[in-house]
């Protein structure tokens, strides 16, 4: 998929190149989605349940490369999330699992994982990106045997949104940070 968008149809709004809305056991693999525009998102998961994404490369998204809301078991691996003008990936009140991926050069976070969202990262790698991954409300993070490379920070823990009532949680086991200045920060939520 190149250089598509999203549209309007039937009076519903799709905002991204591809879109799978209130759908259930699907698998995508071997694609490659690059260069969208005009509307945010290259891949775009809501109201989803067992979605399988493996070796799927997002290449330059004009904002997230792929968002994923009020989704639950969503299993990517063997993917790749590159240049994304905002976030590599984004979640929302989701449950996922990410296998042996690269989110790199996001113009945001490589990750960014909110509104009540857990995340399982294995054998990943998030470099280059203004923010590794950022972690927010009530959300929470299992990392291990990832890298953190050259990314301007590597972890952020905030409180974003208060109707959550936390900020997030991050635990990281047996992985390697290789950033310049391996910087991390939570707030007193966090």
């Amino acid at each position: 998929f190149d250089g598509g968008s999203g549209a309007i149809v039937d009076q519903i709004y799709y905002t991204s190149m591809l879109s799978l809305h209130d759908t259930k056991n699907v698998k995508l693999s071997n694609i490659i989605l690059r260069n969208n525009h005009i509307y945010d998102d290259s891949l775009h998961l809501v109201y989803c349940d067992n979605i399988e994404l493996d070796n799927v490369v997002i290449n330059n998204a004009f904002g997230d490369a792929l968002d994923i809301d009020i989704s639950k078991n969503i299993i990517i691996s063997n993917s790749k999330f590159i240049n994304s003008v905002n976030d590599g990936i984004d979640l929302m009140e989701s449950e996922v699992l990410i296998d042996a991926s690269i989110m790199k050069g996001a113009g945001d976070k490589g990750i960014s994982v909110g509104e009540n969202s857990n995340l399982l990262l294995y054998n990943s790698k998030i470099t280059e990106n203004i923010i590794g991954i950022a972690v927010k409300d009530k959300s929470s993070v299992k990392a291990i045997y990832t890298t953190f490379d050259s990314n301007n920070s590597n972890i952020n823990a905030y409180q974003k949104n208060f109707q959550y009532g936390d900020g997030g949680s991050i635990e990281i086991y047996k992985s390697f940070f290789k950033s310049p200045d391996n910087k991390f920060s939570a707030d007193k939520k966090s």
